[in-house]
């Protein structure tokens, strides 16, 4: 496992909190619209950041940080990201993963074993023959189904989220991806930005405006306790 990024302070990676980001590298997706893809590939290039490093700021700003964000990339690939987390743990932030959900069993050991405080799971697209498309590779989507059904009962933090990627999610797929998470807290619609797609043609994409954005949000809503719109939608 290898540490590709650490940002010492963020406002916007765990709402309402005041957190630290650990970018770690590797993913099982080929997502084609993804913005962190040369941390998805492990990009060798990419310098290392020790995590000395990152204790020691942890340590220094433990009295007014409240937690750590690992993202990636996808944590849950790694085996060693459970003592990451023990680490922070006893360093004393909270610890928040963000995920593509295709790891439920080591999301469940994680968060039974109290490493792990909120989860912010990625829903790439309807739970269909779209879902590989999003994904990059040909998947079995019983795994996700497991770990919404895991983090909707496992009484930690989570959110769901989808970034709105025109093709992969359209309007008429918002309510078949509410009642995949029927009964969830907390789903947020994410603006999706082109600019630094990991593929030409998804560079290429428009956007959706924040006046599609909200009507995608009011067809989710009866499925949700919560719709959250996140990101600068175009007007």
């Amino acid at each position: 496992m290898r540490i590709l990024g650490f940002m010492e302070t963020s406002l916007v990676d765990w709402d309402g909190k005041i957190v630290s980001v650990i970018f770690l590298g590797g993913c099982n997706f080929r997502c084609p619209f993804c913005h962190n893809y040369q941390l998805a590939l492990d990009d060798p290039k990419l310098p290392e950041t020790p995590w000395d490093d990152i204790a020691a700021v942890l340590k220094r700003k433990k009295d007014w940080l409240d937690g750590v964000c690992i993202t990636g990339g996808e944590p849950m690939m790694h085996p060693e990201v459970f003592a990451m987390c023990r680490a922070i743990k006893e360093i004393g932030p909270k610890v928040k993963i963000d995920s593509n959900g295709y790891f439920p069993y080591p999301l469940k050991e994680l968060i039974e074993s109290e490493l792990c405080d909120f989860v912010a799971m990625d829903i790439k697209a309807p739970l269909n023959e779209k879902y590989s498309a999003a994904a990059g590779r040909k998947l079995d989507l019983a795994p996700i189904r497991r770990s919404i059904r895991l983090l909707m009962e496992s009484g930690t933090g989570y959110e769901f989220r989808s970034t709105l990627v025109p093709g992969l999610i359209d309007p008429e797929d918002i309510p078949e991806i509410g009642k995949a998470v029927q009964g969830a807290e907390v789903f947020t619609l994410q603006h999706y930005n082109p600019e630094h797609a990991g593929t030409e043609a998804y560079r290429k994409k428009e956007t959706y405006s924040r006046a599609e954005a909200e009507e995608m949000a009011s067809s989710l809503k009866p499925f949700v306790k919560e719709v959250r719109l996140r990101g600068k939608f175009l007007l």
